[in-house]
């Protein structure tokens, strides 16, 4: 018995064990999964006992590549799983090509079961076309969440690391995985546990859901000007109905030029190229992410002309908008959907 099973608190050890179903979708996130799984694995080892269990899933039971290329070998198909306490979608890019009827179905009939049912980063574009998130709040990657809030207008979305619920959890994926395992550590075994896992990974102690998933601009691009910021903020939150350069400078409270000025002393760019560009990076988000209409992505992202989006996105990105429906890994490949 190793000194750490005599510092934490047990009550009974059957009720204590969690045993967690990782279904693992083509492409998923190696860095989600590793991160949410790692810490479950060092507790086993510290305590000295399996408390945490998985088993891993794929839709009909072949290995499946992660988006880093790397194949992992499951144990059995989804529809042969009998016993476990909760669910995990583990998925990363191209997530809407991935959607299967079979996986939703699947997903809806586990929840029919009592299981609790969970995601991390993109995952929750899974749990929430099975109807299973409303009226609970629910989190994903950053990247995926304006064209998440597109889809699902009905769901409480909100920016923060994890959401855990009784009966659901999501998480925005990379490290936050970690800090929701050490979560988990620290309401069954408290605290010690929680510190002696993260010591083990050279890591802190957890962070809290409400800290941001993103740098913010002053990090992103050694900004100090506030009033420089405030305009990009303003850009961000206006990207569907593009604010003209008068409406900005006046929010900002400097002149047009005086806006000019500082877009070039700061980021080399114009106001009006810089705020294409967030418009475009939005676009391609939806694009990649998503099954909206590429019509209708450009409308979300501030375009009246279809003509004026496509020719501005193939400037920016090397490709078409349809191009870059096509998944990267069939892109390379030289298929075509």
């Amino acid at each position: 018995m190793t000194e750490l099973h005599n510092q934490i608190r047990f009550e009974d050890d059957e009720e204590q064990e969690m045993t967690i179903a990782f279904l693992l979708v083509p492409d998923f996130s190696m860095m989600c999964f590793s991160s949410l799984i790692e810490p479950l694995r060092a507790l086993n080892r510290l305590v000295g006992h399996e408390y945490f269990k998985w088993i891993f899933l794929s839709e009909t039971g072949a290995p499946v590549q992660a988006s880093n290329g790397a194949s992992l070998n499951v144990h059995f198909p989804m529809d042969q799983l009998t016993q476990c306490d909760s669910i995990c979608v583990c998925t990363g890019i191209d997530v809407s090509y991935h959607a299967s009827d079979a996986i939703i179905g699947w997903l809806r009939q586990e929840a029919r079961k009592g299981r609790i049912m969970g995601a991390i980063s993109t995952g929750t574009y899974f749990l929430a076309k099975a109807g299973l998130l409303e009226g609970t709040p629910c989190t994903l990657h950053w990247e995926n969440q304006d064209s998440f809030r597109e889809l699902f207008p009905t769901l409480e979305v909100t920016n923060r690391l994890y959401e855990v619920s009784d009966r659901h959890f999501s998480c925005a994926g990379g490290t936050a995985a970690f800090d929701l395992a050490l979560l988990w550590i620290a309401k069954k075994f408290g605290n010690n546990a929680k510190t002696a896992v993260a010591d083990q990974f050279l890591h802190g102690t957890g962070r809290s859901p409400e800290e941001p998933q993103r740098n913010d601009w002053v990090e992103r691009y050694s900004i100090h000007n506030l009033k420089l910021l405030d305009v990009i903020r303003l850009m961000e939150d206006n990207l569907e109905e593009p604010m003209s350069r008068q409406e900005l400078a006046d929010t900002a409270n400097v002149s047009v030029r005086q806006l000019e000025r500082l877009f070039g002393k700061h980021l080399q760019s114009s106001p009006s190229l810089f705020y294409l560009q967030l418009r475009l990076e939005r676009a391609s988000y939806f694009l990649r992410q998503t099954a909206m209409p590429i019509s209708e992505v450009a409308v979300a992202c501030g375009f009246i002309s279809f003509s004026h989006f496509s020719r501005s996105y193939r400037k920016q990105f090397g490709r078409s908008p349809s191009e870059e429906r096509t998944p990267e890994h069939e892109r390379v490949e030289g298929k075509s959907l």
